[in-house]
C-alpha cells in the first residue's frame, strides 16, 4: 500500500495555506507567543480540504472541516496531529439511533 512520494512532500491545499498565513499576518503576538503558551486561535479557518496534511504550522489553530453535511466540525490542532490528514479529524457518518422496542 504506497503513500504519497517521499520528494513531492505533503499536500496541503494553497487555499488553506493562505488563510493560515493571513491568520498569522493579521494577529502576529498570537502566531509567535501566545499560541505556544496554550492561547488557543483568535481567528476559525474554515475549510472544505480534508485531505490536507496537518503541518507543524497549524499548532494550535482552530478549523471548522467540511463533513459531507450542511455541518462543520470544530478541531483545534494539537501536537499529536501534526502529520495526519484534516478528515481524519472530522466523521462524515453519524452513529445509527435505533428505536427503542419495549416503548408501550
Amino acid at each position: 500500500m504506497g503513500g504519497r512520494s517521499a520528494w513531492k512532500g505533503p499536500y496541503v491545499a494553497v487555499s488553506l495555506l493562505k488563510d493560515v498565513i493571513a491568520l498569522a499576518r493579521t494577529h502576529p503576538e498570537w502566531w509567535s507567543k501566545t499560541r505556544f503558551q496554550g492561547a488557543s486561535a483568535p481567528a476559525i479557518i474554515r475549510t472544505q480540504s480534508r485531505a490536507s496534511v496537518i503541518l507543524p504550522d497549524f499548532l494550535r489553530c482552530v478549523f471548522f472541516i467540511h463533513n459531507g453535511s450542511n455541518r462543520m466540525a470544530r478541531i483545534e490542532v494539537t501536537e499529536s496531529m501534526v502529520g495526519h490528514k484534516l478528515g481524519e479529524f472530522a466523521p462524515t457518518r453519524r452513529a445509527p439511533v435505533h428505536k427503542d422496542k419495549r416503548k408501550k
